[in-house]
């Protein structure tokens, strides 16, 4: 985990996804001693996780009828 600051004065933290898992577990599993913050914090993490491991790609012209070939 990597945490620097910036000369606008905001945080970046960088993770890795296993990282982030854990992070995001540890933050939800604890729940009812957070603050809302942290909490909206960890789901922001889950949610960034889910979007790095998801690789769908929407094909072209998905819902384009098939074009028939001749054989």
């Amino acid at each position: 985990m990597k945490i620097h600051q910036e000369e606008n004065g905001s945080l970046v933290i960088e993770l890795t996804q296993s990282e982030g898992k854990t992070l995001a577990r540890q933050i939800i599993q604890h729940a009812e001693d957070a603050q809302t913050a942290v909490l909206n914090f960890g789901y922001l993490i889950n949610e960034a996780r889910f979007g790095a491991v998801n690789v769908f790609r929407q094909p072209p012209h998905p819902w384009e009828p098939l074009e028939r070939h001749s054989s």
